[in-house]
């Protein structure tokens, strides 16, 4: 029942998440993404539309002033190149138009819809613009006509690189297309420069070289830019400026170009005159300006779609795709309440069986109720609305039907091995019984101390093996076949118990007569104090003692086994008092702590108490609370419980013959011993008569007290030195019955 001391090791395993947990985790995870997924494109699609309303906002705000600007800027180019007498009228319309982009250029909701790279440029015209003033100066003062010319086409080209950023939509296809009209639309302006020197020209006049070079240099680059744009144009929008490429108008005008550029304006018959070319641009300009209207148009037809694609996606990812997100997202959560809900309904079912229905079966079992397998039978409580859970359920409903079977096939195998106990208990019983007796008369008839000595080891080896035939009994869960009609002293049954264990020798009895056990539970009280008694004797050393004391306490009667061992650690000590409290169900397999079951078994079949604790001497004390119920106070004195062995008190001074055994009942279930009759004579219990003092005097003459014995020089001798007289007593008393004439002074022949 005890052992040696073992570490004792523990730990907590892994946190295990609830069903709903990683239930949430897995719907969680696949919504996450989706999220993700829906946030990348709603903001993608979001950048571009915001990009393409910012792109309107700058078209709508800056396009027409822009435009507006180009033109006042050529016009009032003309002029002062030519010093135009209606210069002044030209400088106020275009301060005006300056003014009105401003105005639009600088708000706060065109600054706003502005990148960086929009605000450098718009920045940097603002700054060419205020150098207007002393570039007017510079005309009226009167400057060359190239230089002034010159001067306002950087304002122009100005212009130019803000229109450049101006795209309504963020494409590539209009982007390049937006910025191959700018190439035609700077080709245009650079026919504007030819015209307004030309212009200068006095009637008939002619370029001087630095004229000739800044003509030559403009038609070159207009020519450049001309076929640039037409290269960036697409298919449509190309073959539409070719329909303006091969008109008369721009024909003549590029025939005229190339002769001026070879000849010169008013050089002779060859050349071009000032009136023919002026009647060239007269026709030219108009037809151009309506080409690139139609051109502006188609493109403007063409973007118009593309940003109509950006608000779709926007709309579609945003909206639609938010809309999907929400379905999920609650088709999720409904999906998951649902889920949730069943798994809840099987977890409770699963608790149910595992913690109610299953322990119910089991505790009737071990109960010895007869349990129907219809309980196996029974659906689990609860509905699940999910196939997969109801799948589960199936299994569990099966788990069930199978846990119930083993449940019921396993009690009626342990009933079965109760059985098989029972048997064997009863026969070896019966057996041990005829032993016992035979030992008696054995011991009866022992002539020498040696044979009546291993008489009483033999004796006293049955009585062991009975205890353990006995404990077969008490496992099964049986009564025990041994009973007493009368309560009994628990000095007689601490000795009995001491007899019923091997190494007697070194237990002390420390018993006050106070208190009796009642007849119904003698047995079980000497076979529960002899387990702890040879408990204590096993697991303590040789050479130490072990003392039971017994006295009488407010709850009953306690009894006190204290050995003087190694001990036990604290979670041994309390795992062992917890089996003591709570009996465990016994396990064949478990075999080596059996005096601990035994001792549960009994001490839970008659309420009493036993709890193992450390002692003073650093063994271990076992203490044994025998409830009032089970106790007789001041019973009358019985004679001594035969344990079948003599006990290891000292032999009285003078006895006639071995003691005997009393007669043993021929079958083990026998209701009463009469070896404590308070009537038996010393035939019937095999001792001598003792004379008791007082005993001739009338009860109202008897002392409570007895005077103290006179003192003397006797020695009491021990138990060896008693059994040889007394077995050499009997031989001699043998021989003189027998009428034997051998001579008594013949010591050869004595025992």
């Amino acid at each position: 029942m005890r052992g040696r001391r073992s570490s004792a090791k523990g730990g907590s395993g892994p946190r295990v998440l609830p069903v709903s947990g990683r239930l949430a985790i897995l719907l969680v995870l696949p919504l996450a993404s989706l999220i993700i997924l829906w946030s990348f494109a709603a903001v993608t699609t979001l950048t571009a539309a915001l990009t393409k309303f910012d792109f309107d906002t700058q078209y709508d705000n800056m396009g027409l002033p822009t435009a507006a600007v180009i033109d006042a800027m050529q016009k009032e180019r003309a002029s002062a190149a030519a010093h135009s007498p209606k210069f002044g009228e030209q400088v106020a319309y275009t301060d005006g138009i300056v003014q009105a982009f401003r105005d639009s250029a600088f708000s706060d909701e065109t600054q706003d819809a502005m990148n960086d790279m929009s605000r450098a440029r718009v920045k940097a015209l603002n700054d060419v613009l205020l150098d207007l003033t002393a570039l007017r100066g510079k005309a009226s003062d009167g400057s060359g006509a190239v230089e002034i010319i010159d001067e306002y086409s950087r304002i122009v080209e100005n212009v130019f690189e803000v229109l450049s950023g101006m795209v309504s939509v963020d494409d590539m296809d209009a982007f390049r297309n937006s910025n191959a009209v700018l190439h035609v639309l700077y080709s245009h302006d650079l026919m504007l420069r030819e015209s307004a020197l030309i212009a200068t020209l006095p009637e008939g006049g002619k370029f001087d070289s630095v004229q000739r070079g800044a003509f030559n240099g403009w038609a070159d680059s207009r020519d450049k830019m001309f076929r640039f744009g037409a290269a960036g144009l697409d298919d449509d929008l190309r073959a539409k400026l070719d329909e303006f490429a091969k008109s008369p108008e721009f024909a003549g005008f590029v025939t005229y170009e190339k002769n001026i550029r070879l000849n010169g304006v008013n050089a002779g018959k060859a050349s071009v005159t000032a009136a023919q070319w002026k009647q060239v641009i007269a026709k030219v300009e108009p037809a151009w300006y309506l080409n690139m209207g139609e051109i502006s148009t188609m493109l403007d037809d063409r973007i118009a779609p593309v940003g109509d694609q950006i608000m779709l996606r926007f709309y579609a990812a945003g909206g639609i795709g938010l809309i999907a997100v929400v379905a999920s997202v609650l088709l999720s959560v409904r999906f998951a309440r649902s889920m949730t809900g069943d798994l809840r309904v099987l977890e409770s079912a699963a608790h149910t069986l595992a913690d109610e229905r299953l322990p119910d079966v089991v505790a009737r079992l071990r109960a010895g109720e007869n349990v129907d397998t219809s309980l196996a039978e029974q659906p689990l409580p609860g509905g699940a609305r999910t196939k997969e859970v109801a799948s589960v359920a199936e299994a569990f409903a099966t788990v069930q039907h199978t846990a119930v079977d083993v449940a019921i096939g396993e009690a009626r195998l342990r009933r079965s091995i109760g059985r098989v106990f029972v048997n064997l208990s009863w026969r070896s019983q019966g057996l041990l019984q005829r032993q016992l007796q035979l030992l008696d008369t054995m011991e009866r008839r022992a002539s020498s101390p040696e044979e009546l000595d291993d008489l009483f080891k033999l004796d006293h080896l049955t009585t062991r093996m009975r205890r353990h035939a006995e404990g077969l009994v008490i496992l099964s869960g049986e009564p025990t076949v041994r009973a007493f009609d009368h309560p009994v002293p628990i000095e007689d049954v601490v000795r009995a118990a001491i007899g019923e264990v091997e190494d007697y020798t070194r237990v002390e009895p420390a018993v006050s007569r106070s208190s009796s056990i009642t007849g119904a539970v003698v047995a079980d009280v000497i076979h529960l104090l002899a387990e702890l008694i040879e408990n204590a004797t096993v697991f303590s050393p040789p050479g130490t003692e072990v003392l039971v004391k017994a006295e009488t306490v407010a709850n009953g009667l306690a009894v006190e086994i204290i050995d003087r061992g190694l001990g036990l650690y604290p979670d041994q000590l309390a795992e062992l008092n917890r089996r003591l409290a709570e009996p465990p169900e016994f396990d064949l397999a478990d075999s080596d702590r059996l005096g601990l079951f035994v001792v549960a078994r009994l001490a839970a079949r008659h309420n009493i108490r036993v709890a193992l604790q450390p002692s003073a001497y650093g063994g271990t004390t076992a203490v044994v609370l025998i409830p009032s119920s089970l106790t007789v106070q001041d019973a009358p004195s019985r004679p001594a419980v035969d344990a079948g062995r003599p006990t290891p008190q000292p032999a009285p001074a003078v006895t006639a013959v071995p003691e005997r055994r009393p007669a043993p009942l021929p079958a083990p279930a026998r209701a009463a011993d009469n070896r404590f009759e308070p009537d038996a004579t010393p035939e019937q219990t095999g001792r001598l008569p003792r004379r008791r003092k007082q005993q001739s005097m009338a009860p109202q003459l008897r002392t409570s007290t007895t005077p103290p014995p006179p003192e003397d020089d006797f020695e009491e001798p021990d138990p060896e030195s008693s059994r040889a007289l007394m077995s050499s007593l009997q031989y001699g008393w043998a021989l003189g019955r027998d009428g034997q004439g051998d001579d008594p002074t013949d010591e050869r022949k004595r025992p």
